[in-house]
């Protein structure tokens, strides 16, 4: 066990990991309020449908994990520190794209102004964004969440135009956001290994699609 036990990054992690769930909620209920003012439309998955309620209820799965990475975190330094938070990104992610699909399905058939489709459009790119920075922050970080550093520290798989200087928080987030508007890496940026590059696949792909949805139904709401 390294000797030395410095934290690394905990606020941060908990803030972008936190925003996804926080804003599902919030979609959630803006579609819940639009449902009801619609004298609920019958469509096949709508707010109230159990795979909403599921959504949310593991919002509360989400609040536990955060609570025992926590006190482990500051209890017992090391790698079962790391294994929680990878355990609650990955039920965060879950939560996140079961709710994002449920949103659209519900989206499709409820009658929403401009307003409300830019501002569900936006919640759900956030939402995407604080996904991918946790795990391409977790992934290039050989003791991230963990509470300690040492050995290696960056795993590389992200190459930044600083060199070593880079991998600070505001770097993941220039990196995230650009990826997500430009549908691949920034200029002067690299992905490297398996991992990675699959992780920019998906993020791409999740962005492009979210975009053809979203412009879709405003297209055809000014139909």
């Amino acid at each position: 066990m390294p000797s030395t036990t410095q934290r690394d990054g905990g606020p941060a992690v908990l803030v972008v990991l936190l925003i996804a769930p926080l804003i599902n909620l919030a979609i959630n209920h803006a579609l819940d309020h639009s449902w009801h003012l619609q004298s609920r439309p019958q469509i096949t998955v709508g707010p109230g449908h159990w795979l909403f309620n599921l959504a949310n209820e593991l919002v509360v799965l989400i609040v536990v994990l955060a609570a025992l990475w926590i006190v482990q975190r500051r209890r017992r330094p090391g790698p079962g520190a790391r294994r929680l938070l990878e355990l609650l990104g990955a039920v965060t992610t879950l939560q996140s794209l079961l709710n994002a699909a449920l949103v659209l399905i519900a989206m499709s058939a409820l009658q929403l102004g401009s307003v409300g489709l830019l501002l569900i459009g936006t919640g759900l790119y956030t939402v995407l964004n604080s996904i991918a920075l946790f795990w391409y922050w977790c992934l290039d970080h050989e003791h991230f969440g963990s509470g300690l550093v040492g050995g290696s520290g960056r795993g590389g798989g992200i190459v930044f135009p600083e060199g070593d200087a880079g991998g600070r928080f505001f770097d993941y987030l220039y990196f995230t956001v650009l990826s997500s508007n430009t549908l691949g890496p920034p200029e002067n940026h690299q992905v490297l290994g398996f991992r990675f590059k699959l992780l920019q696949l998906l993020q791409s792909s999740l962005m492009l699609a979210l975009v053809v949805i979203v412009v879709a139904r405003a297209i055809n709401t000014l139909g």
